[in-house]
């Protein structure tokens, strides 16, 4: 490695070099010798050059240049003062003074800062901010402080950051002593930074991540939900908890167990087994399948182990520093993984890791490579998940699920994190931030479960985690309304999936948190610079987490739940709506890939994907796949799919591109559902050049090939295939009717529409009021309540008017209800008076109170008649029985409705319902039919509104099923 070695005048050697474009390294001591620091000769921290050719001159006489790129260092020979510049050729940071280094003296170096300057990173440490300036931090792990994990990176919004190479202790005092002045102070071992230059934070981070390494990407199905039983649960308790995730189709995709799975409890020895008694595990092949292990993998759970160790590391790591590299077999007694060998042969797929800290449990310990407790402290951390990362890795050939609190530099590429809270739940998400802004991007926090704040939070993170402790929290246990929105989350989370996996493959690549701070996508925005409570989750989705105060930044903005829009550049005071936990945005311009429902990954081959668009003047997204367990995405074993939206006032078009690359189990047909956000319906849609009809209007075609429009979430809606190899690349063109609403980018905030819950009153309210009940989904229900008697206010408000809309409301619940074959009594109730009840209405907020009353008990009553079905085919074909039961509905014009073969739709639903299809038409029907001879229709009247064309065939089948004829039974009820 060639560096610029420099004698100083007032005494000591630096040594400068050009690490890799516009990256500096910056070594310092008195003796001139530099031994490699463990940090590197332990292969965590890269310090290898990656310039071709560094070029190093005299200037003035006493001043070196290192040239990195376009980038400059200029040192003093004198004193060793330090000069940064950037490509532009400005200054971007400098020193105040003298650095120093030496044995007596430990090492320093101060900076000058700038007034209007801020800076980021340092990882998990308090106090929980997110720009640094003003703050002095002791980069120390913590002993009272559980999730505590310094990492000594500091980037600046000048454009530079300075990363130390020490596993010293040491701080940095951020202009806290002094205001225009950053110190960085140790008062052992040697001067050691790294210098960065970017054009922003994007550029910093994937410098640095260069050298401290790139942060691993999790299996995939790490990214889903993590759960944890309480403490003293046994094999039983396990099997309990997670079919109640099934039964409740709750997705769920790993169990963790705590420390007391073992036969001693906490044991930090490589003797440790399975309890005996608590967890049984059979040697015998056969009765593993019947194993409580055996038995989750085939519930689709995978399951992973804590455990402590207070190990002597160091042994093992000097071996593997012996020549030896990742990835090659190394047989040593002393390695600690060996020993957890045969749990990962039992089925374990991943490690939960607390360390017995060397400097807490054994502060004056030399251990086996000569280091003191007090150097080790920080590297140990580091060294286990490194091992442990290493043995999964060699013994399965899969990625590992190695999770971790304490850490330090490096850790990023072996372990996952949660910050915990340290005091309340607002800091756990600052630390989440505070670590995505130092290079870890694979953290979380222990789910708030009790609160749908904690809800809303914890599911809109890079992953999510139930820890139980000795709890009970188990989603299950949850009152109603908090179980109806965990479940809701964690459906959601779980279609997000491919946008989330694919965000991590970027901060695989990139060091781009999934969880972003807002200066990183907002850096020249001032109100973004200290924002804690809310952030990015990748590109497009805004989250505001434990506030009503949200700040949207430039651009536009959709609420997630509501549909409403807004322009940026504005604070907005928010109400969360019911069925939510907290504010959810979209900038304007995503494209966001989604999965069907699941109850765990890899439990479909999933061949359609969902793309939810919401058009501007130009959006992108790159969706990559791989096959989401090994490590062959390493070796460019994945796909890419480059996909795009323009939107102007005459056409929206949409470009997706045919997969590039390949991967295992690739699925080779794919195709998308797309659902385009355009407000109003359009007056034409083409799939490359071909026009489609429109299938809105019920008219029989092929929903594969036609469009429609869904009024209640303004949305166009289209199957597409991905075109074949040699093809052109797809494109969809939606195209606008003459007087179509402004697009979001020129729609101003005083404008903005509810699109999601349809139009006014004569243009759609009440139908869309209609449509959403006939959903029987709370949130989509309550919110076209809200969008319709908000509609039907402006009309007018006063004493006399106001009531009017609420019996006009009634009057539609009622029709909606007797549609459905039910009475007015199990909406309303039996002994409810209503002429009272309306009488006695004196505000409009008792007015809209008793519709939200009515609204909620339809929902119920509609969930609680209709028939459990997880497919999505068979759930819309049960709403379209108990929604049209007077219509055609054979089983081969369902067939021809979803696409599908009648063979295969009726084992479909028969599988789904435990009913013959035919069976289940027949019991809606009847059921409708006697409700409605019981208060008052005629037999032919009856027939006809429950499908029956001839009265004398309605007569045989109603007799058939009830044992009485139509006449008869309304004899009976005369």
């Amino acid at each position: 490695m060639t560096d610029t070695r420099i004698s100083l005048k007032n005494g000591g050697w630096i040594v400068a070099e050009a690490i890799a474009d516009s990256t500096f390294r910056i070594r310092m001591n008195e003796t001139g010798h530099f031994p490699e620091s463990p940090l590197i000769r332990y292969q965590i921290v890269n310090a290898n050059t990656k310039m071709e050719d560094e070029r190093r001159f005299m200037e003035d006489g006493n001043v070196t240049v290192v040239r990195a790129g376009r980038a400059t260092l200029q040192i003093d020979g004198n004193d060793g003062q330090l000069r940064l510049y950037g490509p532009d050729g400005k200054e971007r940071l400098c020193t105040c003074c003298s650095p120093w280094s030496g044995s007596a003296s430990g090492f320093g170096a101060r900076f000058s800062l700038q007034a209007d300057e801020s800076l980021y990173g340092l990882g998990n440490v308090v106090p929980e901010r997110l720009d640094r300036r003003g703050l002095s931090v002791t980069m120390w792990a913590q002993q009272d402080l559980w999730a505590s994990a310094p990492i000594p990176y500091l980037m600046s919004s000048r454009g530079w950051a300075v990363m130390v190479n020490t596993t010293w202790r040491h701080t940095f005092d951020i202009g806290a002593a002094t205001d225009d002045i950053l110190s960085i102070e140790g008062p052992s071992g040697e001067l050691d930074l790294f210098l960065f230059v970017g054009a922003g934070y994007a550029e910093l981070l994937e410098a640095y991540t260069d050298v401290a390494g790139k942060p691993q990407l999790l299996p995939i199905w790490m990214y889903g939900l993590n759960f944890c039983p309480r403490v003293q649960s046994n094999a039983r308790d396990v099997l309990d908890d997670a079919i109640k995730f099934r039964r409740s189709g709750t997705p769920c995709d790993l169990i963790g167990l705590s420390v007391d799975w073992m036969e001693t409890e906490s044991d930090y020895s490589t003797a440790k087994d399975w309890h005996p008694e608590r967890f049984p595990i059979s040697t015998n092949d056969l009765l593993r399948q019947v194993s409580f292990i055996g038995i989750l993998q085939k519930q689709g759970f995978k399951l992973s182990l804590t455990l402590g160790c207070d190990y002597d590391l160091t042994l093992f790591e000097e071996r593997m520093s012996e020549g030896k590299v990742d990835g090659e077999r190394i047989d040593s007694d002393e390695g600690w993984y060996d020993h957890l060998r045969k749990f990962v042969d039992d089925g374990i797929s991943g490690f939960v890791l607390f360390t017995n800290n060397p400097m807490f449990s054994h502060p004056d310990r030399i251990w086996g490579n000569g280091m003191t407790s007090a150097e080790l402290h920080h590297l140990y951390p580091v060294l286990l998940g490194k091992q442990m990362h290493i043995g999964f890795r060699q013994q399965t050939n899969t990625r590992p699920a190695i999770h971790m609190e304490k850490g330090y530099l490096g850790m990023q590429q072996f372990v996952a994190s949660t910050t915990g809270t340290f005091y309340n739940a607002r800091h756990a998400i600052t630390a989440v931030l505070n670590y995505g802004l130092s290079g870890h991007v694979n953290t979380s926090t222990n789910m708030h479960l009790i609160t749908r704040e904690g809800i809303h939070a914890d599911f809109l993170l890079a992953w999510s985690r139930i820890h139980s402790q000795d709890h009970f929290h188990h989603p299950d246990f949850l009152e109603q309304p908090l179980h109806e929105l965990f479940q809701r989350y964690a459906r959601l989370r779980y279609r997000l999936l491919p946008y989330l996996y694919a965000t991590a493959h970027v901060a695989a690549k990139t060091g781009m948190p999934i969880t972003r701070a807002m200066p990183l996508l907002f850096p020249d925005d001032r109100n973004c610079r200290e924002l804690s409570t809310q952030y990015m989750l990748g590109d497009f989705l805004l989250v505001a987490v434990y506030t009503d105060q949200v700040y949207l930044p430039g651009g536009n903005w959709i609420d997630y739940w509501t549909g409403k829009r807004y322009n940026g550049s504005q604070w907005i005071n928010y109400t969360v709506p019911a069925g939510a936990g907290g504010p959810l945005f979209v900038r304007s311009g995503a494209i966001v890939p989604m999965w069907p429902p699941l109850d765990y990954i890899g439990q479909l081959r999933i061949e359609t994907l969902t793309l939810d668009i919401y058009p501007d003047h130009l959006g992108e997204f790159i969706l990559y796949e791989d096959d989401g367990i090994t490590f062959d995405y390493l070796e460019g074993r994945f796909a890419r799919t480059k996909m795009s939206c323009k939107s102007d006032r005459e056409m929206t078009t949409v470009y997706i591109t045919r997969r590039e690359g390949d991967y295992s189990g690739i699925v080779r047909n794919r195709s998308y559902e797309l659902i385009v956000h355009t407000d109003v319906k359009p007056a034409a849609v083409r799939v490359s050049g071909l026009r489609r009809p429109d299938r809105t209007r019920r008219i029989k075609t092929d929903p594969f090939l036609s469009w429609r429009y869904d009024r209640v979430t303004g949305t166009v809606r289209l199957h597409v295939e991905e075109p074949g190899p040699g093809e052109p690349d797809l494109y969809v063109e939606i195209v606008h009717t003459a007087k179509r609403t402004p697009t979001a980018g020129n729609r101003s905030s005083s404008e903005a529409v509810d699109v999601r819950l349809g139009g006014g009153g004569k243009d759609g309210t009440d139908e869309a009021f209609v449509y959403a009940l006939d959903m029987g989904e709370m949130h989509t229900a309550e919110s076209a309540l809200s969008a319709w008697w908000q509609e039907k206010m402006k009309t007018g408000s006063s004493d006399a008017i106001w009531p009017l809309h609420v019996m006009s409301a009634c009057l539609l619940i009622v029709q909606h209800t007797e549609r459905r074959g039910w009475t007015v009594e199990d909406v309303f109730g039996g002994t409810a008076d209503m002429t009272t009840i309306l009488s006695r209405l004196q505000t409009t907020e008792q007015g809209y109170e008793l519709l939200q009353q009515l609204v909620g008990r339809l929902v119920r009553l509609t969930k609680e008649r209709r028939a459990v079905a997880k497919h999505s085919v068979v759930r819309e074909m049960i709403a379209i029985v108990e929604r049209e039961p007077d219509k055609d509905l054979s089983l081969n014009t369902m067939a021809e409705r979803f696409a599908l073969h009648p063979f295969h739709l009726s084992r479909l639903f028969k599988k789904e319902t435990g009913a013959s299809y035919s069976d289940y038409v027949m019991t809606i029907r009847m059921r409708r039919a006697k409700k409605l001879l019981g208060v008052g229709h005629k037999v032919y009247e009856t027939a006809s509104r429950c499908g029956f064309k001839d009265a004398g065939n309605f007569s045989k089948a109603f007799s058939k099923y009830w044992g009485l004829p139509p006449a008869c039974y309304k004899a009976k009820r005369e």
